[in-house]
Parts: C-alpha cells; sequence; structure tokens
C-alpha cells in the first residue's frame, strides 16, 4: 500500500513538472521575441487548463506585440518599391486572421482577448493588388515573345489566378502563356536493321514514348512522328536514338574435368569371430565434368536532342547495356559416392532452352531504359512548374 502512495506521489509530481515546463515555454518564446509560438503555446495551454494566469499573461502580451509588429510591416511594404510587396502583405494579413481563429475557437481565451481583428476586407484588398501585379507582369513577359518569357508570363498569371480566381480574363492569358511556353518534341523511330528483331525494337521504343508520357512536365509536350505529322505539329526539338552496335546472343561454352575423392565410404562390412560387423573404409573416385554455356547480349544506345531549327545537337549521351544468360550441368564417370551434395544435384540438371533473340534484346535494353529515363529526366525537368 506505501509502494503505491508513493508511486502515486512521484506520478503526481512528474505531471506537476511536465506543467510548469509547458507553462514556461510560452512566456520563454515571449522573452525571445517568438510571439506566434507564444501565442500558440498560450492557446494550447489555456484550452487544457483554463485558469493559468502564467498562459493568460503571456497570451495578452505575446499578441499585444505581435499585431504591433506586423501591421507596422504592413505599412512599410505599402511604401517600398518591393514588385511583391502585396503577397507578403498578404501573408501578414493571413497570419493575422490564423491567430485570431485560434483565439476565437478557445473560450478561455477570449476573455483575455474577446476582440481580436479580422482583416478580412484589408486581406482581399492584398490579394487583388497581388493579382494585378502578377497580371500585369504576366502581360509584359507575353510581349517578349520568347519561349522563356512565356513560361514566366505562365507563371505570373498562375499566381494571380492564386490570388482571385477569376480575375479579368486570366484564364484565357494562361492559355495563350502556355501554347507559347511549350517545348514541342518529336520522339523518331529507332532505326533497325535486323527485321528478326523488329517486334523487340518497337517494344523498347513503346517504352520509351510511354515513359515521356508519364513525365507529365507542364512545358513540354512529346509526340510520336505520327501524331506530329496528323496534327501538324511544329517541333522545337527531336529526340533521336539509334543503336551505334549490338550482339544479341553471343555463345561461350566452358568446360572442365577434375578427379574428385571420398576416402571415407564404406566399401563392405565383414562379420567378425565374435559376431560383430566391421566396417571397412577406403577410397571412391570419380572423374567430374561440369559444363557452362552463357550466352551474352550487349548494345550501345546514342541518345541526341536535337534543335529542329538549327539541327545543332543539344545533348548526347552514350548508355550501354548488357544481359548475361546461363545455364550449368555436369556429368561424372565413376563411383558417385565420391560426389559431394552439391556436385551430385548438379549431374541432375539438363541444359535449359536458351531465350529466343527476341527476349535477348528486351533483356539488354533494359538497364539502357534506365539509363534513357535518368538522362531525358534531367534534361528536361528544367522545363517544369
Amino acid at each position: 500500500m506505501k509502494n503505491k502512495i508513493k508511486l502515486f506521489l512521484f506520478t503526481l509530481a512528474a505531471i506537476s513538472i511536465i506543467f510548469e515546463i509547458s507553462s514556461c515555454t510560452g512566456s520563454r518564446n515571449l522573452d525571445k521575441g517568438n510571439y506566434d509560438k507564444a501565442i500558440s503555446r498560450s492557446v494550447k495551454k489555456l484550452r487544457k487548463s483554463p485558469n493559468n494566469k502564467k498562459a493568460q499573461k503571456t497570451l495578452l502580451a505575446a499578441y499585444n506585440h505581435a499585431v504591433k509588429l506586423k501591421i507596422e510591416e504592413v505599412n512599410r511594404l505599402k511604401n517600398s518599391s518591393d514588385v511583391y510587396k502585396w503577397e507578403k502583405i498578404v501573408d501578414i494579413y493571413s497570419n493575422l486572421n490564423s491567430i485570431s481563429s485560434n483565439i476565437e475557437h478557445c473560450p478561455a481565451c477570449l476573455k483575455i482577448i474577446p476582440d481580436a481583428n479580422v482583416y478580412t476586407t484589408s486581406l482581399e484588398e492584398a490579394k487583388t493588388n497581388a493579382a494585378i501585379v502578377r497580371y500585369n507582369l504576366g502581360i509584359e513577359q507575353l510581349k517578349l515573345k520568347t519561349i522563356a518569357s512565356a513560361q514566366d508570363a505562365y507563371r505570373h498569371f498562375y499566381k494571380a489566378k492564386s490570388y482571385i480566381f477569376n480575375y479579368k480574363d486570366v484564364d484565357k492569358q494562361l492559355e495563350i502563356a502556355l501554347n507559347a511556353a511549350t517545348i514541342r518534341v518529336v520522339m523518331e523511330h529507332i532505326p533497325m536493321h535486323s527485321h528478326s528483331l523488329k517486334l523487340s525494337n518497337e517494344f523498347f521504343e513503346s517504352k520509351i514514348f510511354e515513359f515521356l508520357n508519364s513525365l507529365n512536365y507542364e512545358f513540354v509536350r512529346f509526340y510520336s512522328s505520327e501524331d506530329a505529322q496528323t496534327y501538324n505539329i511544329k517541333p522545337h526539338q527531336y529526340l533521336n536514338f539509334r543503336f551505334d552496335d549490338f550482339v544479341v546472343g553471343q555463345q561461350n561454352m566452358y568446360e572442365k574435368e577434375i578427379e574428385v575423392k571420398n576416402d571415407s565410404v564404406v566399401l563392405k562390412t565383414e562379420l567378425m569371430p565374435d559376431k560383430t560387423h566391421k566396417k571397412i573404409y577406403g577410397t571412391v573416385k570419380a572423374d567430374f565434368r561440369t559444363y557452362n554455356l552463357s550466352l551474352t547480349s550487349t548494345g550501345l544506345l546514342d541518345m541526341k536532342i536535337i534543335d529542329a531549327n538549327s539541327n545543332a545537337t543539344l545533348v548526347q549521351n552514350k548508355m550501354p547495356g548488357t544481359y548475361l544468360w546461363e545455364t550449368k550441368w555436369a556429368t561424372y564417370n565413376g563411383d558417385s559416392r565420391a560426389l559431394t551434395i552439391s556436385q551430385l544435384e548438379l549431374t541432375k540438371l539438363r541444359p535449359a532452352t536458351p531465350p529466343p533473340p527476341q527476349q535477348l534484346f528486351i533483356e539488354f535494353t533494359k538497364p539502357i531504359f534506365n539509363q534513357v529515363k535518368g538522362h531525358i529526366g534531367n534534361y528536361y525537368k528544367k522545363f517544369n512548374m
């Protein structure tokens, strides 16, 4: 019973210490000028303990300091030449409204600050001004008539729309900017002179094109040669692939013969005069021959990104790929007891049937495909939002 009382008192003391530390955290933030944190922690504490005097005092002081400093910052920004000052003002008013909302959802806090300011009108005015600035910047960038400036214009219109959803004709301007900002890339067919591997080549080509369509970069569109012709697409770039060299199924046969022995084999058992049995040990031998048939398939893919207007090579990468297929088996001549378990298991195997050339081609292009993804992704990611 005494132990239970001690445990209860210890737990109570621990809770009191934690309560005190937590209560002090808000005031420490206040002393350091971290007013937002001081407010947040004080509100949290007052929700759990409405009569916490220290939290009440901290909340009032931190709120007054925070509002004063933030409004002073708003006034400073309004008089500044900062192009994006209204966006910063939007952030400040949004923060102030968030603080007010936090206080309004805390009954104990409302007793301390019953009239926390809500800057609804000021926030909407700031958003409108921010949208105007971004919209006008977008219009100016469109006038430059370059792909890069059109991309910047799109970003400005997109930002304007985030402040005022239906500001002026922002949707129309977004469409105009995106059309001017988009780099159109045509992927050319990969030439293949081997008719027997045509199907595998088409499979590899389809995988690359499927990857291109999955990138979904804002300012890049990929087209097949057929689609570009069908829809009369004027490309900015060509994506060109060509195998510099490849070998499919180069065969290599490796044989090795060794003599194996086991000197702990029971050769016979003799009956002794005392009617007991005696095991006679001896050495057994066998000629063990292993076979390893391998097919090596290798290739080197040349990838180029070519400027459609100048025909200049913008990027070029050489990507190697290798696939090794092999089958193993063994035979022996002599006493099977000379073999280890693994050797014996190997003699039970028969040579596997090699994959067809189509499959070997696909296998050696798999590591090449991973390199293609990396190089293309690294180049075109800069054209994303």
